[in-house]
């Protein structure tokens, strides 16, 4: 009797672990049986952070060229606003480490920019530099408008509304609503970021 038992305990338990791995093969071969396809606009294994900035000036119309022209499938960039209210494409508001000057993108005129550095160190990877013949800081719209079927991934680097609001009417200008995704790691500028686009990516159910 217990060998009966222990037999019909076995036989029970390989047939549930035997339809266990059926199951989850048949699953992994196709997931859409129990998950909604996403409905994506675009998929990308490779971002150029910066732009490419461990082989190019970061953030320049060279590395922007330069990633694309070696496969990336999106440009991961930073986004800054001028006194006089145009977005260009910076990581740092103070531009001591990109041109040498102690002045904030925030405080100068757009036509007041300095040139970024010809030889810059890469400051996420010590003892490399970069050097470049692009020295200009670009314009937002000067990217989009360069590269408008790219996807574009944005750090807004400022918590500062007028900064969002002023991407967010870029991206709408360009009809990029599908293809640019941005925020920052904060989540109280992510919140202004969701609240201020209508019909982006992240607000589309995927």
């Amino acid at each position: 009797m217990e060998q009966n038992l222990g037999f019909y305990a076995m036989l029970s338990f390989f047939s549930l672990f035997g339809g266990y791995l059926v199951t989850s093969a048949i699953l992994f071969k196709f997931p859409t049986l129990v998950h909604k396809k996403k409905n994506v606009k675009f998929r990308c294994k490779h971002i150029s952070h910066r732009g490419g900035a461990g082989e190019n000036l970061e953030n320049t119309m060279q590395a922007f060229h330069h990633a694309l022209n070696v496969g990336t499938d999106m440009l991961e960039i930073d986004c800054q606003l001028t006194k006089d209210g145009y977005v260009v494409v910076a990581h740092d508001n103070n531009l001591q480490r990109l041109t040498g000057q102690n002045i904030k993108i925030s405080n100068t005129l757009l036509k007041d920019l300095p040139l970024i550095k010809a030889v810059l160190p890469v400051d996420f990877h010590p003892g490399r530099e970069v050097q470049g013949s692009d020295r200009r800081i670009p314009l937002l719209r000067d990217v989009f408008q360069e590269f408008p079927s790219i996807p574009i991934n944005i750090d807004i680097k400022e918590e500062n509304d007028r900064l969002i609001k002023a991407v967010s009417d870029l991206v709408r200008e360009n009809q990029r609503e599908d293809i640019t995704v941005w925020g920052n790691f904060r989540h109280t500028t992510v919140k202004k970021c969701q609240n201020e686009v209508s019909g982006s990516l992240w607000q589309k159910p995927l």
